[in-house]
């Protein structure tokens, strides 16, 4: 079982005191890989993960992203068929978040290694995931493709943020006369879902006016995964209330199916 599967825990458990190549020493020593073949594996990791000039610096000095990267290489080392990432994103920039999508979209569609992935971004098991998981209380809640699940949830919203706090009210009774309220997405916001998927945003515009109401803005969503939780869970996954319940309770897997 440990020649099949590698990990990478939320936490890297990586010394401080030592260089990114020493790393991958230890972890290919350990799988069984000496000689010339670790140095080799070694290199390509490094490479892929975008660590060779930091090879030989000390992780006390690395970055979050290149820990996480490093943590990632690590993982792969003895080419595992199953890869369990638990919030490999989490607390990253937009750049090492990038960058560690690539790589794990890779190795499922190129490498046909099966990805199970834990993430409380919905946008990233939307990009990565095959097949989504949406976990509440311990219970899965739904379970398939993003597009099937966004499917399901066959409306758009409309969101409105008035520019008098005062008119919220008037907003509401407009935009309840075409579709059901929702949770909005920012402060101050109303949001409906669409009673009808071919909803007429011009009417709600002529409505909203012929009441008076100044907004200061009005978007349109598309269905997201986003949606899917709120209809399955009752509430976004920001939920509320104690944040480390939320982490325990309202994780959502995305587990990219073997290419």
């Amino acid at each position: 079982m440990r020649k099949a599967i590698g990990a990478a825990l939320q936490e890297a458990a990586l010394d401080p005191f030592l260089t990114g190549r020493e790393h991958l020493r230890l972890q290919t020593t350990m799988h069984g890989i000496t000689g010339e073949d670790r140095r080799l594996r070694s290199d390509e990791l490094l490479t892929r993960v975008g660590l060779t000039e930091a090879a030989d610096r000390k992780i006390k000095g690395y970055s979050g992203g290149m820990k996480r990267r490093l943590d990632l290489a690590l993982a792969l080392v003895h080419r595992p068929r199953i890869l369990f990432l638990d919030e490999p994103t989490t607390g990253l920039d937009v750049q090492s978040r990038t960058a560690l999508w690539v790589e794990v979209g890779r190795l499922a569609k190129e490498e046909g290694v099966t990805v199970f992935l834990t993430t409380q971004y919905l946008e990233e098991a939307d990009v990565l995931a095959d097949r989504v998981g949406i976990i509440d209380h311990g219970k899965i809640v739904a379970e398939g493709t993003p597009e099937k699940l966004k499917s399901e949830i066959s409306s758009s919203t409309v969101e409105a943020v008035p520019a008098d706090p005062d008119q919220r009210g008037a907003v509401v009774a407009v935009l309840e006369r075409f579709g059901e309220q929702t949770t909005g997405y920012g402060p101050g916001s109303v949001a409906v879902q669409l009673s009808s998927s071919n909803g007429n945003l011009t009417e709600i515009v002529r409505a909203l006016d012929a009441e008076g109401v100044v907004l200061s803005q009005l978007q349109i969503h598309e269905p997201t995964l986003d949606d899917v939780f709120l209809a399955k869970t009752g509430r976004h996954l920001e939920g509320s209330g104690d944040a480390e319940e939320q982490e325990q309770e309202q994780e959502l897997e995305a587990e990219p199916a073997q290419a």
